[in-house]
C-alpha cells in the first residue's frame, strides 16, 4: 500500500495532468505477482494465490479507452485465493 507521501504525489500528479486532459491512474496490486521467479519462491501455493501479470496488463489496457466523463483514478487488484 502506498505511504502518505506516495499518495499525495499521485494526487498532485493526477490533478496537474488531468487539467491538461491526461488520464492518470493508480493500479494497486494487493498480492504477489506470479512471475517465474516468484512462483519458484512459493511452490506450496496454488495458482489462486498469485496475481497473473497478464491480468494486470488487462487492467491497464481497460483504463486506456475510458470515456473522459467517467475516468477511473484508482483500481485495486487482488488474487482470488486471498484469505479475507
Amino acid at each position: 500500500m502506498p505511504g502518505p507521501a506516495t499518495g499525495e504525489f499521485q494526487r498532485r500528479f493526477r490533478r496537474t495532468l488531468h487539467a491538461r486532459g491526461v488520464h492518470v491512474s493508480l493500479i494497486i496490486i494487493d498480492g504477489v505477482v506470479g512471475g517465474p521467479q516468484t512462483r519458484a519462491r512459493f511452490p506450496e501455493h496454488s495458482e489462486d494465490f498469485f496475481v497473473r501479470p497478464e491480468a494486470v496488463v488487462d487492467i491497464a489496457r481497460s483504463l486506456t479507452p475510458q470515456d473522459r466523463s467517467a475516468w477511473s483514478f484508482e483500481v485495486e487488484a487482488r488474487p482470488f485465493g486471498e484469505k479475507w
